[in-house]
């Protein structure tokens, strides 16, 4: 008697090698096409934590503009129009490269965004959580260093574009955040000013006037300072174009609050 096996589950030799053919073309076709679909990309090769290594920051400050513009909120941990339309360097040609590049853009995005969201009420209000500001710098700090290792991520500032036409780059982006970090400031120093302000008129009230002097004078040290940071706000707007438009309409009217406080606490 002849005993017959059936390899359950198993292909026949022929159609393993078809199989592998066929994974080895599509491959092929989608590095020639310049992508690759993320299930073929190899996560392990140095080509992948290269490119992640290399979009995350970039990633990170497209999040922040976007997030303390409002284009989005800090449930928008998949991206945005501009992310999306973004090219990938033409300096990066390995399709794991590239697909890193993708991925690190990303991740750099989502914590970008929770940081922008809060900066961007610190530019308004005066309510902030550093928490939530603090965890996204250090969550991007830990995926930089999981990819980067020891390595500075490579970045060509003027040609790391960040939308489809070409007009935001690293450098605008970068120059857009600093106006935005400057229109908080302001905002904090407003805060600050409306609040000594507030004291003065308390402690005239009172006939404490050393202590109104002295919250006079904060309060008017504030809003030369807030002054000041609304100036570099505009400085800054220039190199960082559309995104930096609403920074510098809050800096400024920061910089009005504070100049009025300082003027309301008498002397």
């Amino acid at each position: 008697m002849v005993w017959q096996t059936r390899h359950i589950g198993r292909p026949a030799p022929a159609n393993i090698n078809h199989a592998i053919r066929r994974r080895v073309a599509i491959a092929i076709l989608f590095t020639v096409l310049g992508d690759v679909p993320a299930v073929l990309a190899d996560r392990d090769s140095p080509q992948y934590h290269r490119g992640a290594c290399e979009g995350a920051y970039p990633g990170w400050l497209r999040g922040l503009v976007d997030g303390y513009n409002g284009v989005a909120d800090a449930s928008a941990t998949g991206g945005s129009v501009s992310l999306a339309a973004a090219p990938v360097p033409d300096s990066i040609t390995s399709a794991d490269e590239r697909q890193g590049y993708k991925e690190g853009l990303q991740a750099g995005f989502a914590y970008g965004v929770a940081y922008g969201v809060q900066l961007g009420k610190s530019a308004r209000t005066d309510e902030t959580d550093a928490n939530i500001m603090n965890r996204a710098t250090e969550g991007l700090s830990v995926y930089i260093q999981s990819h980067c290792g020891a390595l500075i991520p490579y970045i060509d500032w003027d040609r790391t574009f960040l939308n489809a036409s070409g007009t935001a780059t690293a450098t605008s982006l970068t120059a857009a955040q600093l106006a935005m970090h400057n229109a908080a400031t302001a905002n904090q120093l407003a805060v600050g000013a409306e609040a000594s302000a507030q004291e003065a008129r308390d402690a005239e009230a009172k006939g404490d006037h050393p202590v109104a002097l002295a919250n006079r004078l904060a309060a008017q040290s504030a809003a030369q300072m807030a002054a000041g940071f609304a100036d570099m706000a505009r400085s800054q707007a220039a190199a960082g174009r559309e995104e930096a438009v609403q920074a510098i309409i809050d800096a400024q009217a920061a910089a009005e609050r504070a100049r009025k406080a300082a003027d309301s606490a008498g002397g």
